[in-house]
């Protein structure tokens, strides 16, 4: 026999023994749980929720006990085709279309092996415990069912989407459902409470939920089962991610008065929680697990109109209870009304008698401020105080930020004053800086002088230039003069190894990497956005002069979010010229 048949793991085995049934269940079921968990780190995004609603009817049948013989044959239809041109039998070069749209899920396609197969992964409960409900789902929503039942009473993890598909927003906007607010297409406000009534009796086992709509009164549907009188809490939830993606019209009070309800979700319970975001949701900003939230790493507010928003006592609240809260997202959200509006609480409570006004996250790493005008962010940032901060992104487009560029390189503020020693450099905010990212800030050139002049420690900068000056580009190949060292050459950023673009072109980061190279600041890692210009010649260089090049996919909604951007924004394309000096 030849070598090659006889050890090629894909040629079964000879007989009727099964090497891999020798394995012990325990064993077994660990591979499972580690096949699972590869496949879901590596899982396409864009999974057609269709072809596996097919498969998960099929297994409501077979735990009423269907013939899994019957089961076998229906997982075999998986329908392969091709668009290749090749020549058929007859000498006809016709195309064939063919699609693989019945491939069941992992957890699904192992346990229909064999019968040995099925019995050790239906007893494998973690292959169980992922909930994805599409706005294909409907009722009796067997699939629910069987996952709820075969993760025994391991922690769930939840995903609602009732969002229509993309390609039906246009055909929805103009319908009568539109009025209503539901997409013909998406998951009714009856067929949500229905599964809310599945769902609510496990919720002290949910582990994280996630729910996106685009209709607010699914959010609804969804806040009101989960504020139900009796429901005690949520003692095992570590994750509550809540996103309303309204339509990008700007709206200056919430467009729903009749659903203005501010909840209090899980009985004010939930003291595991650790990352929470809630986009275009408002809910009871002084329940307990906001104000006391003492697990609580992320925070993200976003799209919140000013008449749903906690006010600056309801956030700094939050934010004071929050001791291990590492990265604070404020994206056209934060307290409500104008800063001259917030008033501190003085210096009862747990504040001390050196209080100045300022709240102190010591935990906080990274800070994200997105859409707010100039006076709004300058109030926030001084009455916030971040002594570990080393990731700040900034997207801010509306107005002159020019007083903002020198309040961060500016001195940092503080919860406590600090007796300054004489001759001591006072630290900005920017010089503790690991990353930055930069989509909007509309300032001058001398202003970008000024920021970069504090950025000596940074080591990675994000620059998404369709929206900014050129300036902040250009300065980083450009020498800089250092006060009393007038004869050395020095270049901008020196610490700077990683480099991020959208909107820049192929030669512009060939020009930029060959100069700090020059310069001896070389960059050691540059990634541009996928749909930037780059010639062949360009990219093989880059390759060859970089230790990492390579491309990334950028996000639309960040386009989305600045099509009201004016038109003055649009210089940030002109051709690659001098900074003016």
């Amino acid at each position: 026999m030849d070598n090659s048949i006889k050890d090629n793991p894909f040629v079964p085995p000879k007989g009727t023994r099964c090497p891999v049934n020798d394995i012990p269940p325990e064993l077994l079921s660990l591979i499972f749980e580690v096949g699972a968990q590869s496949i879901e780190d590596g899982e396409d995004e864009d999974e057609e929720d269709e072809a596996m609603a097919d498969y998960w009817n099929l297994e409501a049948g077979a735990e009423d006990g269907v013939d899994e013989e019957s089961e076998m044959t229906n997982l075999k239809r998986i329908r392969v085709t091709r668009n290749d041109g090749a020549a058929d039998e007859d000498g006809s070069s016709e195309s064939s279309t063919t699609t693989f749209d019945d491939i069941p899920q992992f957890e699904v396609l192992i346990s229909h092996v064999c019968h040995h197969w099925r019995t050790v992964a239906l007893n494998t409960p973690s292959l169980w415990t992922k909930i994805d409900v599409s706005p294909l789902d409907s009722p009796p929503f067997e699939r629910v069912q069987i996952l709820l039942g075969r993760s025994k009473s391991l922690p769930i993890d939840i995903h609602i989407d009732c969002e229509p598909p993309d390609d039906d927003e246009e055909d929805y906007s103009g319908s009568e459902d539109s009025e209503l607010g539901q997409s013909p297409h998406s998951m009714s406000f009856s067929d949500l409470d229905n599964l809310m009534s599945l769902l609510v009796p496990h919720i002290s086992r949910w582990g994280s939920v996630e729910v996106g709509v685009a209709c607010y009164k699914h959010m609804f549907v969804f806040l009101s089962a989960v504020s139900d009188p009796s429901i005690a809490g949520a003692p095992q939830l570590e994750a509550l991610q809540l996103y309303h993606h309204e339509d990008a019209e700007s709206l200056t009070a919430f467009a729903h008065p009749d659903l203005v309800q501010h909840f209090k979700l899980f009985g004010g319970v939930a003291p595991r929680l650790k990352s929470i975001a809630l986009w275009g949701v408002h809910v009871d900003w002084c329940q307990e697990w906001l104000s006391c939230g003492s697990n609580i790493l992320d925070l993200e507010l976003a799209y919140h109109t000013d008449d749903v928003r906690p006010s600056w006592t309801q956030l700094a609240g939050i934010l004071c209870g929050a001791p291990k809260l590492e990265t604070l997202s404020l994206c056209s959200s934060g307290p409500l009304g104008a800063p001259h509006d917030w008033h501190p609480e003085g210096s009862s409570g747990s504040y001390s008698d050196h209080y100045t006004g300022v709240i102190e996250l010591r935990s906080l790493i990274s800070l994200v401020l997105a859409f707010h005008s100039p006076v709004y962010v300058s109030g926030l940032l001084r009455r916030l105080s971040f002594p570990a901060l080393k990731t700040l992104t900034l997207d801010l487009d509306d107005g002159d930020f020019t007083d903002l560029a020198a309040q961060l390189a500016g001195p940092v503020v503080t919860a406590i004053p600090v007796i300054q020693k004489d001759g001591e450099k006072k630290r900005s905010l920017l010089s503790g800086l690991d990353t930055l990212k930069i989509s909007g800030l509309p300032c001058p050139d001398r202003s970008v002088e000024i920021m970069y002049a504090e950025l000596g420690n940074l080591k990675a900068l994000n620059l998404s230039m369709t929206y900014l000056s050129p300036a902040f580009l250009q300065l980083l190949c450009h020498p800089c003069s250092v006060p009393g060292q007038r004869d050395v050459c020095h270049v901008w950023l020196p610490s700077l190894t990683t480099l991020s673009t959208a909107d820049v072109p192929g030669n512009q980061i060939r020009e930029l990497v060959q100069k700090r190279k020059e310069a001896g600041v070389p960059l050691k890692a540059v990634y541009m956005e996928e749909n930037d210009e780059v010639t062949d010649y360009e990219l093989q260089w880059l390759k060859d002069n970089l230790e990492t090049f390579d491309f990334f996919e950028g996000s639309d909604d960040e386009f989305e979010l600045h099509e009201d951007i004016e038109e003055e924004h649009e210089g940030s394309e002109s051709e690659w010229e001098e900074v003016d000096d």
